[in-house]
């Protein structure tokens, strides 16, 4: 081969490029990014839609259903969901992953143009906003002390999180636990009605009074003059001094009507840290930071900040993404570090030579380094995804230096020029290791093609396996060859010493053993019968194993993942306020400090991690989230606790209470997701609380809830148009008197220094629904009037929220499975109980949605590329080996694979999830190189005139110690990934089984079926004494 010539020949010049190639890797090493999984750019389009006193009802009908029939016809459009809230529309678009989100985000602005003039005229206008999944929360600060909450939250807010924000790879920070400062002018009722005004009167005085406003610019004997006028306050209190109105003489001011105080906006949110009251910070990447660089700096800003702290404030770092993820990746680093030296010590094992063992000690963390300084050309990063390709490549790798390797060392038992028997040896496999190396590249092409997210995520497997494979092929032609050159000795110049006598000791016996296992396959393959009956039981153990082991396997989208943290998701009934709902997840939390290896208790109260169709803020609602010591720090699972805390928590009856891991795609980790959609409201409701009855009694079940939520008390104020006529009131202004009471209106803004206070009018608060009847009206003489004579005040009750998927309205069903169980098994028993027991109202639908349809898809692309894999794996060994007949014997190899990988999954317990379906397309292009080794030397002996049968066997004796080698290099390489137990171990390991029972068990069979159902299907020569006579062969 042109490389092993040009290495040989010209050892300095490759040995500089070599060199040169590993400082570029060592250097990419230093500066690749790190993440936890390929961030995957999902074209998500959100339109909001403001409409202050609209109920959820309302607002379906009059905003969010124009919106959606506005939107659906756009190209590309995969799903549309929206949720009708009281006084929000918000509709989410989501968009094939071939769309470009810019070019979608102009069509919906479009679509929506047109229909602006249908949706109601006190509507705010549609916000387009462009969604993206990888900018989520990746550390959590907690700011506590002794100072009032408002003074901490103001702090928090324009202090701190200015701080954040300023770092680079930072897209926004998060404050929770209080509100903003703003003026409030609270009015007293009576001096209102005394003076026949209203709130409105005030709102519009001081919108009218307050504001300041650019005049231009004149011109002096050539100075110019700009020119503002200047209604604007300096001081609040001389707010107070703005005249309202100004009757009969009688002047009307602010301070005469109320109070003008700087104060805080209502707080629908509180954040406990550990039984302390605070403001929690979240900081929030943008979508292509990396993690683990912002948390680092996160961490240097923090220190920072702490440092200036006022007296009396404390700074806490509460968590952060970041640990976890290095922790994953020096895990991988260690496993990928644990494979090289075992591939080491395979080869030492059986080559019993120190120098060829110090030669892939040295070739394979080249390979490697190479590897990650093409890696960061591509754009690749260090994540699970690629360190996974990494890893599972080292056995698959070393077995190409080993066949190069082994070859060089069977030419310095007859040359004594080194150079010469290293370019040689190098040179005459260059077609076995090309085969090798072509199918396991060639495997890698169908996972480019997949069109699902999950071929997005994966698609850096494929890029880093090609170009680790690549590498691969550089160094056996190029390091390998010039190594053994420089250290190691020809057979006539070696030293006699006692491990040079026991490898030729070891060397004979493993060749007599090699000589006596082909001769046993001999014996049988003379015998049809017996050859038969092997090749039949071969059969039958594939079907059985598939029968039988493939029944008990299921399909789960990714195994559950250790990260130490637990969210517990409350909801109170909806009536609760804000200081009750606070005291009720108190009470929770007090019950939860218990738990052992505790760090930190992070409660919300008001807000709350949410999947599609839940609700993320309301005063009703909150969330703990427990951080827990790291796996490697203690001896319980993290589904074990998560079982514990469901078993405590269930007799909270009186509140909706689930617990849930964290999700790698950000919030809550459901694996039971489904969608139950249909016409009417109520009947939804009936048939998903139906549902959820049954599924609960299915044994792979561990919590199920639906979406369904009692009504919310509502206090509905509705005109009499009649009497309002009569006044000359309009309803609108009314409506918005009813506002400027209770709620308040923002009437001007306020500006002190850098900063700006919205002011806002609103009556001085006091307990009690009753006060609406009598909020006090100008009445026709002047004479205030009570509201209850223009209005009827009457108590109802409204929904929460409307969800809709694809324009028709929809209950999520959603839950988790016990330990053990899988997302397919238990979605064919939900589907199988839902049937027979006629759950599902006609004309009612329950489909997948989430993960579960996630990974339906990604299933179906699966089957589509492991079909393309076998197909190009044929075309390639077919071009590599000029035939058509041994390609397909070659691939008799992968049933034998199938066997080990279900055995080696129903024996550890693991279900088949994505990353174990991309560890069995990987093996398409492994398990084979065996059999590639065998039959390649096969053909040799043919082209040498030996018969089929005898050319087989000869083959199994001359290659028994490679094929060996290469089985348990590849095998064994895998099995620190598969045996590992460190943070992030959970995916890595299930391939690792997969991988490492598919390989050992293939190259098992490989060596034994495959042999005799060649020889089988070969025919008998014609007299026994031809093969020994050298006579040409007649079979």
């Amino acid at each position: 081969m042109f490389l092993a010539n040009a290495s040989t020949k010209r050892p300095i010049a490759m040995g500089c490029l070599l060199i040169a190639l590993v400082v570029l890797g060592l250097n990419s090493a230093r500066k690749l990014s790190i993440e936890d999984m390929p961030a995957v750019d999902i074209p998500y389009i959100a339109v909001i839609t403001t409409w202050v006193g609209a109920s959820p009802e309302d607002v379906e009908k009059d905003v969010s259903k124009y919106i959606e029939d506005a939107v659906s016809g756009i190209d590309g459009l995969k799903h549309i969901e929206s949720s009708s809230l009281e006084n929000v529309s918000q509709v989410v678009l989501e968009f094939n992953l071939s769309v470009d989100v810019d070019t979608a985000a102009q069509d919906v602005r479009e679509k929506l143009d047109p229909i602006l003039s249908k949706l109601p005229a006190d509507a705010e206008r549609p916000v387009i906003q462009k969604i993206n999944i990888n900018a989520k929360p990746i550390a959590n600060v907690f700011l506590s002390g002794a100072a009032p909450i408002d003074d901490l939250y103001d702090y928090a807010d324009n202090v701190v999180a200015d701080r954040f924000a300023t770092i680079p790879g930072v897209a926004e920070v998060q404050v929770i636990g209080g509100n903003e400062r703003e003026v409030w002018v609270e009015l007293d009722r009576d001096a209102l009605a005394a003076a026949g005004l209203t709130a409105m009167d005030a709102t519009a005085a001081l919108q009218g009074g307050v504001l300041s406003l650019p005049g231009g610019r004149i011109r002096e004997r050539g100075n110019e003059y700009s020119i503002r006028f200047d209604a604007e306050y300096q001081d609040v209190a001389d707010i107070a001094n703005l005249e309202v109105a100004n009757r009969d003489g009688a002047r009307r001011r602010l301070g005469d009507l109320g109070s003008v105080r700087l104060a805080t906006a209502e707080v629908r949110q509180r954040a406990i840290l550990d039984g302390k009251q605070g403001i929690v910070l979240k900081v929030v990447k943008k979508a292509e930071g990396n993690i683990v660089s912002v948390v680092e700096e996160s961490r240097r800003r923090f220190e920072e900040i702490r440092a200036t702290l006022p007296g009396g404030m404390e700074l806490t770092w509460v968590s952060d993404e970041a640990a976890n993820i290095q922790a994953s990746v020096d895990s991988a680093i260690s496993g990928v570090l644990q494979a090289v030296g075992l591939c080491a010590l395979i080869l030492f094992l059986f080559l019993v030579n120190l120098r060829t063992t110090v030669v892939v000690a040295i070739t394979m963390p080249v390979t490697i380094l190479i590897g990650l300084f093409f890696m960061q050309l591509a754009g690749q990063t260090l994540n699970t995804v690629t360190l996974l390709a990494i890893g599972l490549s080292t056995g698959v790798l070393v077995s190409n230096s080993i066949v190069v390797l082994e070859n060089i060392v069977s030419k310095f038992e007859t040359m004594d020029d080194h150079w010469a028997a290293a370019g040689e040896g190098a040179s005459e496999v260059t077609v076995a290791v090309l085969a090798s190396a072509g199918t396991n590249v060639v495997v890698m092409f169908p996972i480019a093609m997949m069109s699902s997210m999950v071929g997005r995520i994966l698609a850096p497997f494929a890029v880093a396996t090609l170009i680790v494979n690549a590498a691969s092929i550089f160094v056996s032609f190029t390091l390998t060859p010039i190594l053994c050159a420089l250290l190691m000795q020809p057979a006539s110049k070696r030293k006699d010493n006692a491990l040079a006598r026991f490898g030729q000791r070891w060397d004979a016996g493993f060749q007599a053993f090699a000589v006596r296992y082909a001769n046993g396959l001999r014996r049988i393959a003379r015998n049809r019968f017996f050859t038969a009956a092997v090749v039949l039981g071969f059969v039958a153990l594939f079907l059985g194993t598939m029968k039988f082991g493939g029944g008990r396997l299921g399909f789960t989208f990714f195994e559950t993942a250790d990260n130490g943290r637990i969210f517990v998701r409350v909801e109170t009934p909806p009536y609760y306020d804000l200081e009750k709902t606070v005291a009720r997840l108190e009470g929770i939390q007090a019950r939860l400090m218990g738990f052992s290896d505790l760090e930190h208790v992070l409660t919300t109260a008001g807000k709350a991690e949410s999947m599609s169709g839940q609700a993320s803020e309301g005063v009703y609602m909150g969330q703990i989230e427990l951080f827990f010591a790291p796996k490697t720090e203690r001896r319980w699972k993290i589904v074990d606790r998560i079982e514990e805390i469901r078993a405590l928590l269930r007799d909270e009856t009186d509140c909706l209470v689930s617990a849930a891991l964290p999700s790698k795609m950000g919030g809550q980790n459901f694996q039971i997701d489904q969608n139950l959609s249909g016409d009417d409201l109520e009947e939804l409701d009936r048939a998903a609380l139906g549902i959820q009855a049954a599924a609960l009694a299915l044994p792979g079940v561990s919590t199920l809830e639906t979406t369904v939520r009692d009504t919310k008390p509502e206090i509905r104020v509705q005109p009499k148009r009649a009497v309002l006529s009569d006044l000359g009131l309009p309803a609108a202004r009314l409506g918005a008197i009813v506002r400027a009471n209770v709620d308040g209106i923002e009437a001007a803004s306020y500006k002190r220094g850098d900063r700006t206070y919205d002011v806002r009018v609103k009556l001085a608060e006091r307990e009690g629904k009753d006060q609406i009847r009598q909020f006090m009206l100008p009445g026709a003489d002047g004479r205030p009037i009570p509201l209850e004579t223009v209005a009827d005040v009457v108590d109802a009750r409204t929904l929460v929220q409307i969800y809709r998927v694809d324009k028709r309205r929809t209950v999520k069903i959603l839950g988790d499975i016990r330990p053990g169980a899988t997302m397919s098994g238990v979605g064919a028993d939900l589907a199988r109980t839902v049937a027979e027991k006629n759950l599902l109202p006609a004309g009612y639908t329950l489909g997948n949605s989430g993960m579960s349809e996630i990974m339906d898809d990604a299933i179906a692309d699966f089957g589509e590329a492991i079909l393309l894999a076998v197909f190009l794996t044929l075309l390639t060994l077919a071009a590599i080996l000029e035939s058509w007949s041994r390609p397909g014997f070659v691939l008799l190899t992968l049933p034998m694979a199938l066997v080990g990988v279900v055995g080696a999954l129903v024996f550890s317990g693991s279900a088949i999830t994505i990353l174990v379906l991309l560890g069995i397309l990987m093996l398409i292009g492994v398990v084979v190189n065996g059999a590639i080794l065998i039959v390649d030397k096969m053909a040799q002996h043919l082209r040498e005139g030996v018969c089929r049968r005898e050319a087989m066997l000869t083959a199994m004796v001359e290659q028994f110690r490679p094929v060996l080698m290469v089985v348990l290099a590849s095998g064994l390489g895998m099995l620190p990934i598969a045996v590992s137990s460190g943070i992030g171990s959970e995916n890595r390991a299930g391939i690792g089984i997969a991988s490492v029972g598919g390989i050992l068990v293939a190259g098992l069979l490989t060596m034994t079926v495959l042999p005799l159902i060649y020889t089988l299907f070969t025919g008998r020569p014609k007299g026994e004494s031809l093969a020994k006579s050298g006579q040409p062969c007649e079979d």
